[in-house]
C-alpha cells in the first residue's frame, strides 16, 4: 500500500522537528500548548481471544476467535490527559495487536513507538497496548508561528487480570467469635452491611453475634445479648429492616425483643415475599403475616413433609407478573431407601394455595448433601454441602439442576492462602450467607460468605461482580 504525503505535512513536519529541537535546549520552564491539539474520540476494533469451552463430546476445548471491542467506552479526562475504560476486558483478550479509531482536532496524530520515537499514527497501525501508550497531537501555534506537539495523552486498555467468571476467595482465620465459644449448629443472614449468626453450643445455650463487613472486608464479632429463651436459631430472616425469630412458637424481633404477632403455634420462618413473612406452623401450615403480624393468608403444606429444622428458601416476583411471588425452598432429604439421593425442592406461587414438590428425576436434580445450602446469586439459584465438593446451579426455578465444573468451584487444592473448604469445617457447623451492597441505587449481590464454628470465615466473589472502589 502506497501512502501519499502532502508536501505542505512534510514541511510542517520538518518545521516542527527544527521548533523541537530547538526547545530542547531553550531555557523556558512552561510549554504553551496550542488549543486545537485534543483527541476527542478513542474506540479499539476487533481483538483476538482465547475461548474456553466444550467440544460436541463434552471434552475441554480451548480455540482462538476474533470478538469486536468497538461498543466499549473509552473515558477521555481532557484535564489530566488520560484515556481508559472503566470496564475492563476480559482476561483472555489480546491486545498485543490493536487497531485504535482516533479522532482529533487535527489530522495529524503521533504516538510513542516501541523505540520511544515519535511516529506518525495512521488506522492501519496494529498498536500493542499491554502498557500505555502515548499519544500527542500536532496542531498550529499562532503564539509560536509553528506546528507543535499538544500536550500528550497515555491511553490504557485495561484487560482483567483474573477471569471474569473466576471466584475470588478469601480466608479470615484469625476471627473467632470469643474465647472458646464454638457452635454445633448455626444459621446466617445478612442485613445492612452486617452478617448476623445464630448459633447453638455443644452444651445448648444459643447465642448471637454481628459483624460488619463492607465489600468483601471484615471487622470482628460482637455478641448481640438478647432476654429471649428458646431460640430456634434455624428460624431467623430479616423482614423489614429487622431480624426476626421464633421462639416458644411465637414471633420476635432481635432489636427490641417483643413479640410481635399474636400467632402462637409458629415452628419455623420461611422466606419474604415484598411486604408479607412466610412461617410455617405446628400444624403444618403456611401462614402468610402482614407487617403487623396479623395474618394475611393461610394455606396446607403438602402432607407427609414438614419445613421444621434447617432449610433453605428464596424468593422473588415471577417473570410473568410482578405482583406476584414465587418461593423455592430446598432442605436436605431423610434416607430412607437406597433411591432418596435427592435433595427436596418446594415451590409455591403467591397466588395458588398449594405448595408443590419436585418430583425427583436424575440426572437434573439435585444430588442429597450434608446440610445443605441454597442461595441466589449472579441471577441463578445455587445449592452445595458440607463437601463443598461441586456447586448446582438452576435457572428454572430449583426444577433442574446442573453441576458447575466451569468457574464456580470450589478450592480443590491449597492454593493462595485457601484449602479446601472441608479443611475449615469443624462439628459439621457452618452457615452462609450473600453479602449485597448498593450501586446506583440497585443492590448487587458479590460476596458468598462461609462461617465455620469458630467464627472464622471464607468468602468468594465473581471476579466481574467484585464492587468498584
Amino acid at each position: 500500500m502506497k501512502i501519499r504525503i502532502l508536501p505542505a505535512l512534510v514541511a510542517g513536519v520538518m518545521a516542527t522537528t527544527a521548533f523541537l529541537s530547538s526547545c530542547l535546549k531553550s531555557n523556558y520552564a512552561e510549554i504553551d500548548y496550542p488549543v486545537e491539539s485534543s483527541i476527542k474520540a478513542f474506540s479499539i476494533g476487533t481483538l483476538r481471544q482465547t475461548i474456553y469451552g466444550k467440544d460436541s463430546e463434552g471434552n475441554d476445548s480451548i480455540y482462538t476467535d476474533t470478538i469486536s471491542y468497538a461498543h466499549v467506552p473509552f473515558t477521555i479526562d481532557q484535564i489530566n490527559r488520560q484515556i481508559y475504560n472503566k470496564d475492563s476486558l476480559p482476561k483472555e483478550v489480546d491486545v498485543t495487536r490493536v487497531l485504535a479509531s482516533i479522532s482529533a482536532d487535527n489530522a495529524s496524530i503521533w504516538y510513542k513507538n516501541k523505540y520511544d520515537r515519535d511516529s506518525l499514527w495512521t488506522s492501519a497501525d496494529s498498536l500493542d497496548f499491554t502498557n500505555e501508550v502515548t499519544f500527542k497531537v500536532l496542531a498550529y501555534s499562532e503564539l509560536q508561528n509553528n506546528f507543535v506537539f499538544g500536550k500528550p495523552y497515555t491511553v490504557k486498555v485495561n484487560v482483567h487480570k483474573l477471569n471474569p467468571d473466576s471466584l475470588v476467595w478469601k480466608h479470615f482465620g484469625d476471627k473467632k467469635f470469643a474465647e472458646g465459644v464454638t457452635f454445633t449448629e448455626q444459621k446466617a443472614v445478612y442485613m445492612n452491611d452486617y452478617i448476623y449468626v445464630f448459633g447453638e453450643t455443644a452444651e445448648g445455650n444459643v447465642k448471637i453475634y454481628k459483624a460488619n463487613v463492607n465489600r468483601g472486608s471484615f471487622t470482628s464479632w460482637e455478641e448481640v445479648s438478647t432476654s429471649i429463651t428458646s431460640i430456634d436459631i434455624n428460624s431467623a430472616i430479616v423482614y423489614n429492616n429487622e431480624v426476626h425469630f421464633i421462639a416458644d412458637e411465637k414471633l420476635y424481633n432481635l432489636n427490641s425483643n417483643n413479640q410481635i404477632s399474636s400467632e402462637t403455634n409458629l415452628s419455623n420462618l420461611i422466606s419474604v415475599n415484598g411486604d408479607k413473612l412466610l412461617a410455617y406452623t405446628t400444624d403444618n401450615k403456611i401462614v402468610s403475616l402482614n407487617s403487623d403480624g396479623t395474618k394475611a393468608k393461610e394455606t396446607d403444606f403438602i402432607e407427609g413433609k414438614n419445613l421444621n429444622g434447617r432449610i433453605s428458601a428464596v424468593s422473588y416476583t415471577a417473570e410473568h407478573n410482578t405482583s406476584l411471588w414465587r418461593t423455592i425452598v430446598m432442605k436436605n432429604r431423610v434416607k430412607k431407601v437406597e433411591s432418596d439421593t435427592t435433595a427436596m425442592v418446594f415451590n409455591n406461587i403467591s397466588s395458588e394455595d398449594k405448595w408443590q414438590e419436585y418430583t425427583p428425576i436424575n440426572p437434573t436434580t439435585c444430588p442429597n448433601q450434608g446440610n445443605i445450602s441454597m442461595i441466589s446469586y449472579d441471577g441463578k439459584l445455587f445449592a452445595y454441602g458440607e463437601d463443598f465438593d461441586y456447586f448446582y446451579s438452576s435457572t428454572d426455578n430449583g426444577l433442574n439442576w446442573k453441576k458447575e465444573e466451569g468457574y464456580m468451584i470450589f478450592p480443590a487444592k491449597e492454593e493462595n492462602g485457601i484449602k479446601p473448604l472441608k479443611d475449615y469445617l469443624k462439628s459439621e457447623s457452618y452457615s452462609t450467607t450473600v453479602e449485597g451492597y448498593y450501586e446506583n441505587d440497585s443492590f448487587k449481590g458479590s460476596f458468598i460468605w462461609f462461617i465455620w464454628n469458630d467464627g472464622s470465615l471464607t468468602r468468594c466473589c465473581l471476579n466481574r461482580l467484585m464492587p468498584k472502589e
